[in-house]
């Protein structure tokens, strides 16, 4: 094979071998992992969720970043200090969200500054920017707001009308961005994320679904899965529990996002092997009520619901969906007897034979919900959700599901065990579930 030259080495730097053959050289796939440090005294008092680490690594992952560890400390200018420091130690990039604020408690400027040996110095920009927006508003100029102009030396500012800055530390760039959910969002799209994109265009692709599993514990799923090596796929799999449902998470990593699909998709098809149909309902996004509602679409079918112990959980369920008036005929709240006969013409004798809560009431109040409405099929939900009202032979928790089409009437009996809100959660599933696999036989 001749020789070969080539434009994108400089004469006699192109790599070749001992024959004088050009050596093609792939260039490395980079794992850019970071590191990330969420500031509020309220995140550790549990004030409130942590959602800004939720969206930061969501959004990291996906643009084929990962971190390395999420660490919350209070509004404490030593704590910051202190892991901003270790942080810096072991990773590729760093984020910090919260402590820009103009109030006493907010130090993360400071911190930085102390932690990385720059000076605090004021940005005129920026502090143009703010004299000018609190004369717009008419409200007074503070100290306190100009302190949020004060950035650490070779900080550049970013954002506008938001706190924020990043800055380059001995080549790792750090972003600090604002804790305030939107704004930070805002620079995570827009800042962030596209600066690390332009710092390290070659790096693994992630990529993470999974399925959901309806009617299964873990321990079930895991003696299915007995014997499956996911990592002969190149997988890495996870049990997630998610209410009455279980997410069976499926992970890839690759040089393209095209091998990670690939990987997954090969590792599903193997998993939905050793599952009954009945068992797995969907991937990441196919939520019940979406399913459900792109079953009934493909039959041309109208539903209707009748609710007692849910009390409208079941139909907001159905009805959170864009388009679900397609389907979606009415729902019905029917907690009394006498709702359930003047509704649903549930005959009293039912009612006094075997008490609203029975498999012969759920039974007639989804026939007698079909057949007011005028619909293809009908669900009808009737329980104890406690916490009183419960019986050595009807403990609270038990819940009776009823499901009316023109293939019959199918009722199932749950014990869900709970506080009343978690018993009304598993009851609204649990009957989506019914009439996810009413329609699928």
């Amino acid at each position: 094979m001749p020789s070969h030259s080539s434009k994108f080495f400089p004469e006699g730097t192109c790599p070749q071998d001992e024959e004088g053959n050009l050596r093609i050289m792939k260039a490395t796939v980079d794992q850019v992992i970071g590191s990330l440090i969420t500031i509020g005294d309220e995140i550790l008092g549990g004030d409130i969720p942590n959602g800004n680490a939720h969206h930061i690594a969501l959004e990291l992952r996906s643009c084929g970043f990962r971190l390395n560890r999420i660490i919350t400390v209070g509004d404490h200018e030593d704590a910051i200090i202190q892991t901003v420091q270790e942080c810096l130690g072991n990773c590729r990039f760093l984020i910090v969200t919260g402590g820009l604020g103009p109030t006493e408690d907010d130090r993360t400027p400071n911190a930085v500054s102390r932690a990385l040996g720059k000076p605090l110095l004021p940005n005129d920009e920026y502090l143009g920017w703010l004299r000018n927006r609190l004369a717009e508003t008419g409200r007074p100029w503070s100290d306190e707001v100009g302190r949020m102009a004060y950035l650490p030396e070779g900080a550049i500012k970013i954002g506008v009308g938001m706190a924020g800055f990043s800055l380059e530390h001995d080549g790792i760039p750090c972003y600090f961005l604002p804790g305030v959910p939107g704004e930070m969002r805002w620079l995570m799209a827009n800042i962030v994320v596209p600066d690390l994109e332009r710092r390290f265009p070659r790096r693994l692709r992630y990529l993470k679904e999974f399925l959901r599993i309806q009617g299964l514990y873990e321990s079930e799923i895991s003696e299915r899965l007995r014997g499956f090596d996911p990592s002969s796929l190149g997988v890495e799999i996870g049990y997630l529990p998610q209410g009455p449902e279980v997410w069976l998470t499926l992970f890839a990593s690759a040089d393209t996002e095209e091998e990670a699909r690939s990987k997954i998709a090969d590792s599903e098809r193997a998993i939905r092997q050793r599952f009954d149909p009945h068992h797995i309902s969907g991937r990441s996004a196919d939520s019940l009520e979406r399913v459900v509602g792109r079953e009934l679409l493909a039959r041309s079918w109208r539903l209707s619901v009748a609710e007692s112990c849910t009390g409208g959980l079941l139909s907001r369920r159905i009805t959170s969906v864009p388009g679900a008036s397609d389907y979606f005929e009415r729902g019905c709240i029917v907690y009394s007897n006498q709702a359930k006969t003047d509704l649903l013409k549930v005959p009293e004798s039912l009612l006094t034979a075997h008490g609203a809560v029975s498999e012969p009431v759920a039974a007639a109040m989804a026939e007698g919900m079909r057949k007011q409405a005028g619909v293809d099929i009908a669900l009808a939900v009737t329980g104890i959700a406690g916490p009183a009202g419960g019986s050595p032979e009807k403990p609270v928790g038990t819940v009776f599901i009823a499901c009316a089409s023109q293939r019959g009437t199918s009722v199932e009996k749950h014990l869900f065990r709970g506080d009343r809100e978690r018993v009304q959660e598993c009851a609204a599933h649990g009957a989506l579930v019914h009439l996810w696999r009413t329609l699928i036989q």
